[in-house]
């Protein structure tokens, strides 16, 4: 009896030293505080070490664009000078941008009234494109661009008839504007060519403009037809009074047929005086749906989902655009009014007023 005494104290005493080994993880405000103070401190730490890494990679590369450059330049000074020109001029641009060039390790202007130089006398020769091209691309100057206009006389003869209207502005803006310093044979005919083309251009720009307008015309007198409160209720009952669309033409006027949409349909008249016309399916729209015609033949038809618009809402075909989906707010819309998204993005808002649209109507917007 003593021994087993004696056995239960030494094991509740091993017990007891074992539980003051283990340590409570206890959350508090002040240890969460912590923990997410420590998490900041974190995410500071690589936001700077990233910050680092990019610093010295963007130094690396700075660095690597100047031993570049000097190599360039002492190869061009060995004899080999165009086409060391014209490795140099396709790094002129990026050098302009780096830091080098702003602490002035590295002198961009003077490299490129050199490099300009050498171009310019190689585009006289050849009247080579390659050459023009990159003698146009060097950091712009009023010496360069003097240098451009001319070179533009030396490989006119080099362009091709559809290129010269695009050729003749650049030259043409290198100038100022001033069609006098373009001197190469036929330069009339080539500035006239491109009166032509910016006519042309600005013609096609015009119809292409109007067209998108008609589209959108197009687009807005389908919606507002066809979708059942599209627009600005009127007198803030668009079920018995219809609603005002706006379009690139003027607003459209929709009037509820004998002042009720979703039994006898709907009339929509446009700004030029044409009319379309909706009618419910089986004069029951709230179940069956709609049907608009429109006056250039083609028609919309809107129908309910599951036959019951007033719980799960209706779909709407446009004609060459897709549909308006039309969905109950908390699946009544009678009480709660309906949401509907229209072809394009567009979103159309109604809530019942007083929580009765068919006795107090529906503000849209």
């Amino acid at each position: 009896m003593l021994a087993r005494a004696r056995f239960l104290a030494a094991s509740l005493l091993a017990l007891g030293m074992g539980c003051s080994l283990i340590k409570l993880q206890v959350s508090t405000p002040e240890s969460r505080q912590q923990e997410t103070e420590e998490q900041i401190r974190a995410r500071e730490e690589e936001r700077r070490q990233l910050a680092e890494k990019q610093a010295a990679e963007a130094a690396e590369r700075e660095e690597a664009l100047v031993k570049q450059i000097d190599a360039l330049r002492a190869e061009m000074a060995s004899g080999n000078k165009t086409e060391k020109a014209k490795e140099l001029a396709k790094l002129l641009p990026q050098a302009q941008r780096s830091k080098a060039a702003k602490e002035g390790r590295i002198d961009v202007p003077a490299l490129s009234l050199e490099v300009a130089g050498i171009l310019e006398k190689d585009a006289a020769a050849t009247g080579s494109l390659e050459t023009f091209d990159l003698l146009a691309g060097l950091p712009a100057s009023p010496e360069i661009d003097a240098a451009v206009v001319r070179a533009c006389a030396s490989v006119r003869p080099k362009i091709a008839q559809n290129d010269v209207p695009g050729f003749v502005a650049e030259c043409l803006d290198r100038a100022g504007g001033d069609a006098k310093k373009l001197k190469w044979a036929g330069v009339q005919r080539d500035l006239a060519a491109l009166k032509k083309a910016e006519e042309e251009r600005a013609l096609a720009e015009a119809k292409a403009k109007e067209e998108a307008k008609e589209e959108e015309s197009k687009l807005a007198r389908y919606i507002a037809a066809a979708v059942f409160a599209s627009g600005r209720c009127n007198f803030s009952n668009c079920l018995k009074d219809g609603w005002t669309s706006p379009s690139p033409e003027g607003d459209i006027q929709v009037r509820c047929d004998f002042q009720d949409c979703f039994k006898n349909g709907w009339t929509a008249r446009y700004p030029d005086g044409k009319e379309a016309r909706t009618r419910c399916m089986f004069q029951d729209c709230t179940k069956d749906g709609w049907e608009t015609s429109y006056p250039d033949g083609k028609t919309s038809r809107t129908r309910c989902m599951f036959q019951n618009c007033l719980k799960d809402g209706w779909e709407t075909d446009i004609p060459g655009v897709g549909s308006a989906r039309t969905r109950c707010s908390f699946q009544d819309c009678a009480k709660d009014g309906w949401e509907t998204d229209l072809p394009g993005g567009g979103r159309v808002q109604c809530r019942c007023n007083f929580q009765k649209c068919f006795e107090n109507g529906a503000s849209c917007g």
